[in-house]
């Protein structure tokens, strides 16, 4: 029945049904209609894209880590000069610093949109960027779950929402076996060393500060009114940490502590752990990789880690 009242219309009335529904499909299929969208950024600005982001550049780190790890990597143009993971990032175009890219760089790279953050890019950069019509969305993470944010929002804008949900959900898991764990103990004073010639370490509003509350510990700079403070050994001493968690190339040096300094907990338990600064301070997905190094550090007890010594002294 159906078939024969097709048949029986108008001529003119069958074209026109067969040219809408060609006109839906070109709509429908077309891989720009998706992204005619308008998306909010993190510091509320509206960004209007009207074509599916082929070009990306990345001004930080952090952003080049999310776009590879939602196989983004290959619309990836340009980084700057200290994007060096993963590995395949270190090939692309280089823009140039965190804080001063060049602008020219960018231009020439045509870009459908840019990636910025408030860690570290200058607000005057995206100001430029907008005036020269180039597309730029700006992250402002300031913890674990503004990461996940910032995962979800990238996916969104890219067109890779099923990979960040993904993605958001693995980590969110491991961020929750951390928060269980965490609480099998009671917390542990931990302080971490971002320097030691000057002794800075990380207080409120860091992603190492949240990091290691989440991890089951107590920062002793709780109480710093600013981000990194500059600490003296007398605070140190009377701070008492428990844990010392430090980069690599800075154990050694905070070891040779002990001569002067060998009541502070940490020195005299042996509880003094390295760590790669990349994964705790680059607000991305190996930022959970820390985030689990550091429950474990706080987990140690000054009997475990003597045996470890022990084992790795004989080890050698």
């Amino acid at each position: 029945m159906t078939v024969m009242k097709i048949v029986s219309a108008p001529v003119h009335i069958r074209r026109l049904s067969i040219l809408i529904v060609l006109v839906l499909s070109l709509i429908l299929c077309s891989p720009d209609y998706i992204y005619a969208e308008t998306f909010t950024d993190g510091i509320g600005r509206k960004i209007e894209l009207t074509k599916r982001p082929e070009r990306i550049v990345s001004l930080a780190p952090n952003i080049t880590e999310i776009l590879f790890s939602l196989q983004s990597g290959n619309k990836v143009v340009g980084v700057t000069d200290f994007c060096d993971y993963p590995e395949e990032a270190i090939n692309k175009a280089k823009v140039g610093w965190l804080i001063s890219p060049n602008i020219e760089k960018i231009i020439s790279l045509q870009p459908d949109i840019v990636f910025a953050t408030t860690e570290g890019n200058k607000p005057e950069i995206v100001d430029e960027l907008e005036r020269m019509n180039i597309k730029t969305y700006v992250l402002n993470p300031h913890n674990i779950n503004g990461i996940l944010s910032d995962i979800t929002a990238i996916g969104a804008v890219t067109g890779q929402s099923s990979a960040a949900r993904e993605l958001v959900n693995s980590l969110t898991r491991r961020v929750d076996s951390i928060k269980k764990r965490a609480l099998e103990r009671s917390p542990k004073r931990v302080i971490y060393l971002v320097s030691t010639d000057p002794v800075i370490s990380a207080g409120p509003g860091s992603f190492i500060h949240d990091l290691i509350l989440t991890a089951g510990g107590v920062n002793v700079l709780s109480d710093s009114p600013i981000r990194y403070p500059r600490v003296d050994m007398e605070e140190i001493i009377l701070k008492d940490p428990e844990v010392i968690i430090a980069p690599s190339d800075l154990i050694e040096q905070i070891q040779g502590w002990k001569k002067r300094w060998g009541g502070i907990s940490a020195l005299k338990n042996g509880m003094v752990y390295p760590i790669n600064p990349d994964i705790v301070s680059r607000p991305g997905p190996r930022i959970i990789d820390g985030l689990e190094l550091i429950n474990e550090y706080i987990r140690n007890t000054p009997e475990s880690n003597k045996k470890l010594n022990i084992m790795n002294h004989t080890l050698q």
